[in-house]
């Protein structure tokens, strides 16, 4: 039987990462104040310009070094990191994603392959019961749209399905893997606004992670046939 492999997305596509950030942003503010919240983001999209990716460690590193002991105590900023390191993430998974997952995973593999911070996304993973959904099969990458070999190698298969819900990373995939791979566009989170590059059209668009549930095996294979 030709085998299936779907590649899946996390922050915005099975957690709502806007969901999580905004919660962040409310302890932030009870535990810090509006100045030194302010402080935290703007280091935190420095961080972000300077790697290319969300990195809470080390904007958490910017922000003690670059805040004094008066205007933040180390209990304070222990508070904080805790708070970051024990976030409730399983609370924050979109609704019917572990039934979405079971779906996928009673048709073919699935993988979930995030970006970002290499240990933080792996807590986010790990806690949220997303690595126990895939049995364990979790890619990290700082940049995953750079190692589309690796995970083509990693997982071998006769067809591949990206599920994203960032515009860029689905055309980078599919000009790289062409009709081997279908891209599946969710529409979730501050991404389902902005325009695909150069007008490209996913081959399938949802508007909600559980909808996937709703696609037939046979579409995922795209205009690849066996």
């Amino acid at each position: 039987m030709p085998a299936l492999v779907f590649w899946i997305d996390v922050d915005n596509t099975l957690l709502d990462n806007d969901g999580i950030k905004e919660k962040q942003n409310q302890f932030l503010q009870t535990d810090l104040g509006p100045a030194l919240t302010e402080r935290y983001w703007e280091l935190y999209e420095e961080v972000r310009k300077e790697r290319g990716v969300v990195d809470i460690p080390l904007a958490l590193q910017y922000f003690r070094e670059r805040t004094s002991q008066e205007e933040l105590s180390d209990y304070t900023f222990q508070h904080v990191a805790s708070m970051f390191e024990n976030f409730p993430f399983q609370k924050a998974l979109f609704p019917h994603v572990l039934e979405t997952m079971e779906y996928l995973n009673s048709i073919g593999t699935v993988v979930i392959v995030s970006d970002g911070d290499l240990n933080y996304q792996a807590e986010k993973i790990f806690s949220s019961a997303l690595a126990d959904a895939v049995s364990g099969r979790v890619l990290l990458f700082v940049h995953k749209q750079e190692h589309i070999e690796d995970i083509q190698q990693r997982y071998p298969a006769d067809h591949w399905v990206i599920i994203d819900d960032k515009p860029k990373i689905l055309f980078d995939v599919k000009q790289s893997m062409g009709d081997k791979m279908t891209t599946v566009f969710v529409k979730q989170g501050k991404y389902a606004k902005e325009p695909f590059p150069e007008a490209y059209v996913p081959d399938i668009t949802v508007e909600h992670i559980a909808d996937v549930r709703n696609v037939p095996a046979e579409q995922f294979w795209g205009q690849q046939k066996f």
